[in-house]
């Protein structure tokens, strides 16, 4: 009898802490989007906007809450940008060369 008791505890803790679990991802991944759904352009409607300017895609990505896109332009050069994922805008593009804590910074070549 009470090793069902003990069983029982356990496994209602047990299923206790994987629901909290659960409940804690769906939260961590809504706002690691940024953006809801429903806000946001599809990739169709980046795909679409971006063959419309000329441009020949290679990759679209959502990351960072920003579409990462890969494409090419009519003269055949390889361009990518960032996206804001409502407007479709470029984003400013950072580069990690572009840093002011660089070493040599003070230097000219």
């Amino acid at each position: 009898m009470r090793r069902s008791i003990l069983f029982t505890a356990a496994l209602a803790t047990g299923l206790g802490l994987a629901a909290l679990g659960a409940t804690a991802q769906q939260q961590d991944d809504a706002g690691a989007a940024r953006q809801p759904v429903q806000d946001r352009m599809s990739v169709a409607e980046i795909a679409t906007m971006l063959e419309g300017q000329g441009y020949t895609l290679r990759e679209i990505e959502l990351e960072r809450g920003r579409y990462d896109v890969e494409m090419i332009d009519a003269n055949g050069m390889r361009v990518e940008a960032y996206l804001d994922p409502v407007t479709g805008e470029v984003l400013p593009y950072r580069d990690d060369r572009d840093r002011d804590d660089d070493d040599d910074a003070g230097y000219d070549d």
